[in-house]
């Protein structure tokens, strides 16, 4: 039948001609997906090479530098990256005539710093790899690739500080002929050219003088404010706790007007003082204490610790304190009032303030009972002792990594970190001990005298304290006991700390 060309009507049977509306058959369809997947995955790919690149370098600068000598790019990359100039020398022994200016200060240093004869001292920096700190100090690719070398098995790369110090030396002819690695002010790693003028290190220990020095001083605030005005560190009032372990419970009997006396090692390298050392022996003498005198002893025949007149260990059964604490802030108190959930709440021990991360020893030997987290107390340490004691370490920061269950632990081993975890405010232990199941106070309980030394080395004993003793007794305008005032020197605090 024929077909009416005016007519509207479409063919049947005709497939209309594609158009941009039209969608896709399915094998062009699975083909874009195809290129998409594709295309994502070259990216990624790019994006994730380019990162390990960058972190090879930032990271691993041994690894980065083997990359580079393997693929010859080593040179390139050297020149076309500046190197950067920040740290400041700490000393400079150079010839006259070169003075850093604003504009010029990176090249002027750059140029000074290879000049012959030239030797300096600079600091690490905050840089992110030992090369950077090289490139920093003056020295080019090929003498960083030689310093590193000498120093990989001898230098823990990974354990630089920007206080380290670096030092370089140069020959006549501007060669480098010695380097110095200062990691502390003791020791530190020398490197110089052997016949075959190679690097080769040694590690160098510098020799300290060690004098006793004997102070005295009258208590009106706190042992450490009497430390500092003798021209020592406060931080030695830490000794005092740990001399007078088990005779003296320092908040709660110093007065003022109480004085001390104490013999102490002034350290110093070529005359210039580096720290203060081992306290030898104190004396403190007390309103509500008594004069009473401790010395630090070590031989073969005893350990070394703190001993009294007739050598007799100061520490005890038990530590009186666990840690070197700065103060106490909460005692022992079983009808506390709670100022905060309102209420009668006792506080079964004492809150010894100190910084996160402060060391927490066992008190004494025993067995761990409990270890891990509980409550209110936050990170917790049960420990059970001989005699149906058991001694609570309270909203640690951090338990000593094996301390389990079971574990045996010896008087003064670490178990733990001061923290503030659970129910505190501030970062505290809470210690507590409990006799035969009841709770009991701390500070009244721990005083046990400690053990006598062997009597085959009381004679090399007292022939040592004879030289501390007349030391003490030596020292000049030393002040005498204020007696009758009775004045605690701080006054106690009881702290809401958990």
């Amino acid at each position: 039948m024929a077909v009416d060309p005016a007519s509207k009507e479409k063919p049947r049977g005709l497939r209309p001609l594609p158009s941009v509306d039209m969608a896709l058959l399915p094998d062009e369809l699975r083909a874009r997906r195809t290129r998409r997947v594709v295309l994502s995955w070259l990216i990624g790919a790019v994006l994730l090479g380019a990162l390990l690149v960058w972190a090879g370098g930032r990271f691993l600068p041994q690894s980065w530098q083997w990359v580079q000598e393997r693929f010859g790019f080593a040179e390139a990359t050297a020149s076309s990256e500046p190197v950067p100039m920040a740290v400041t020398p700490i000393a400079v022994g150079l010839d006259a005539g070169v003075e850093p200016s604003e504009e010029g200060e990176t090249n002027d240093l750059t140029v000074a710093r290879s000049r012959p004869n030239a030797r300096f001292t600079t600091e690490f920096g905050q840089v992110g790899s030992f090369r950077e700190a090289l490139l920093n100090a003056g020295l080019d690719p090929e003498e960083c690739s030689e310093v590193e070398r000498a120093l990989r098995h001898v230098v823990d790369f990974r354990r630089c500080r920007p206080e380290h110090e670096l030092v370089v030396q140069r020959d006549e002819q501007g060669e480098l002929e010695h380097f110095e690695y200062h990691p502390t002010a003791t020791e530190f790693v020398a490197l110089n050219r052997d016949a075959d003028g190679r690097f080769r290190a040694e590690q160098i220990r510098i020799q300290v003088e060690r004098a006793p020095i004997a102070k005295a001083a009258s208590v009106q605030t706190s042992i450490g404010d009497a430390l500092t005005e003798l021209g020592l560190p406060s931080g030695l009032a830490v000794f005092f706790t740990e001399a007078f372990e088990g005779r003296i419970n320092f908040p709660v009997q110093a007065r003022k007007g109480d004085v001390f006396r104490v013999i102490v090692d002034e350290e110093r390298i070529d005359g210039k003082l580096l720290r203060y050392g081992r306290v030898h022996a104190i004396e403190y003498n007390g309103q509500r204490t008594g004069k009473v005198r401790t010395y630090f002893y070590d031989s073969e025949a005893v350990q070394g610790q703190y001993y009294d007149e007739t050598g007799r260990a100061m520490q005890g059964g038990w530590l009186r304190t666990p840690l070197r604490y700065v103060r106490l802030s909460s005692r022992f108190n079983p009808k506390r009032f709670h100022p905060i959930l309102k209420r009668r709440m006792p506080h079964l021990g004492v809150d010894y303030t100190a910084p996160t991360g402060t060391p927490v020893w066992a008190a004494a030997n025993g067995r761990v009972k409990f270890a891990g987290r509980k409550g209110p107390n936050g990170k917790l340490v049960v420990l059970r002792h001989p005699g149906g004691y058991e001694t609570y370490y309270a909203h640690l920061h951090r338990i000593r990594p094996g301390l389990r269950r079971g574990t045996t632990v010896k008087q003064r081993e670490l178990i733990g970190f001061v923290g503030s975890t659970g129910r505190s405010t501030g970062p505290h232990l809470h210690f507590g001990l409990k006799k035969r199941g009841r709770f009991i106070d701390p500070v009244d309980q721990l005083n046990g005298p400690g053990m006598k030394m062997p009597a085959k080395a009381l004679a090399d004993y007292n022939e040592a304290i004879a030289v501390w003793n007349a030391k003490l007794d030596a020292i000049e305008n030393a002040p005498a006991l204020s007696v009758g005032a009775d004045q605690p020197l701080v006054e106690q605090v009881d702290e809401i700390l958990d």
